[in-house]
Formats: structure tokens, sequence, C-alpha cells
């Protein structure tokens, strides 16, 4: 049983989780997680692989169960703060975008440090920061890029959520999507762009399509 099928069969326990990781905001994500993984069409394992064929379809490629997960959201966040470094150091922004680009980052680099400290506790190696490319010649395609990446790290946590085995990377997964999240709102916001282009429930992203999507942006 993962730890989201665990908290959603008991009332009590999930109290107490929900407490310990932001109240009645996390409840709100909890929720959607719920109805976005009961939205799910394929089942795999907690490495993310296929149960009837055994391949693998994403984290696994990573490590196993849980550790696996978390070096694949620590990959992702290196690059998410790779770009807003460089997007920082383009000269490209200023006034509101430049101030949301550093408070953004800022936010970015706590998730890398939570994720690496969950990597090492459980004996785990932090991947070495893949080399990025990003088209930064106009603040216009910043900013897309921004809506792209924050969308697409938003979705990818939420891929996770039912695959989790351990409680506390469950809760520092449910806040993480939840930043990314707004994140992806005030920049779409400023882009002039629908900030809720899923509707009223978010979609999750299984690692392949995550992978394969940011993949133009990492330098083999």
């Amino acid at each position: 049983m993962s730890a989201m099928e665990e908290l959603a069969r008991d009332p009590a326990s999930r109290r107490r989780f929900l407490q310990r990781v932001g109240g009645a905001g996390a409840a709100g994500s909890f929720a959607l997680f719920l109805a976005a993984c009961g939205s799910k069409k394929t089942e795999t394992t907690p490495g993310g692989s296929d149960p009837q064929t055994g391949a693998g379809t994403g984290t696994d490629r990573y490590g196993p169960g849980d550790l696996g997960i978390a070096i694949y959201a620590l990959n992702l966040e290196y690059i998410e703060t790779d770009f807003y470094d460089k997007a920082i150091a383009s000269g490209k922004l200023n006034g509101r975008l430049l101030e949301l680009a550093k408070r953004f980052r800022a936010q970015e680099a706590q998730h890398v440090a939570a994720l690496e400290a969950y990597v090492t506790q459980h004996h785990g190696t932090p991947p070495k920061k893949p080399q990025t490319r990003f088209s930064l010649a106009t603040p216009a395609e910043i900013l897309q890029q921004a809506v792209t990446f924050e969308n697409l790290g938003a979705s990818a946590y939420l891929g996770q959520a039912d695959r989790i085995q351990d409680k506390a990377l469950l809760g520092a997964a449910l806040t993480i999507h939840s930043v990314e999240g707004r994140h992806a709102a005030a920049l779409s916001i400023a882009a002039g762009v629908n900030p809720t282009p899923d509707g009223a429930f978010a979609q999750p992203q299984t690692a392949t399509n995550v992978i394969n999507a940011i993949q133009p942006n990492v330098v083999s």
C-alpha cells in the first residue's frame, strides 16, 4: 500500500499528516492528488515499471522505489534552478519579471536542498547536475519557458504521488507540487495565458513523459 492509499483509508493518520505538512492548504493539495491519481489510465509499480511487462517506464532508471522518485525529482529541480540562474544572468529580465525569477529561483534551490537531504539520508547519492541549454533571446521566450517548466514540475510531482511509500517524501512532494503550481499560475498571468490550463483538476504526468519533454534542454 502506498502512503497515499494508507492516508486515504485512515482519517486519523491523515489529519496528523496534514497538520505536519501544512494544514488546510495541504488538505486541498491532498484532495487534488487523490482526484488526479484516480484518473490515471496506466498503473505502475512504486519504481515506475509496468506491472505486466516489467519494462521501466520512469523513475526506476534513477533507483528503486522512493529513492528513485526522489532522485528523479531532484534532477528536475536541478534543471529548473539552472534555468532561473541563466535567465537572471541573461540580462533580458527587469522589473517584476526579474523579481519573480529571483524569488522562484530561491525557492527551487530550497527544493533542491530538501531532496538532496532526503537522498543522502536514505543512503543514496545525489546525481551529477545535468548540463542544460535554454532559449533566452527575449523576455517573452524566457517567460514562456518558465511557464512550461513550472507546469511540468507540478504535473511531475502529481504523477508520482500514488507511488510514494514514505510519508516524509509524500509530504515533500505535496508541498513542492503546490508551490510549483503557484509559480506556474503567477507566471501564466504575467504571460497573459490561462493559469489553469488543465481546468478544475491538474493532470499528472508519467516520469517518461516528463523526461522526454525536458530532454531538448539537456546537453548529452
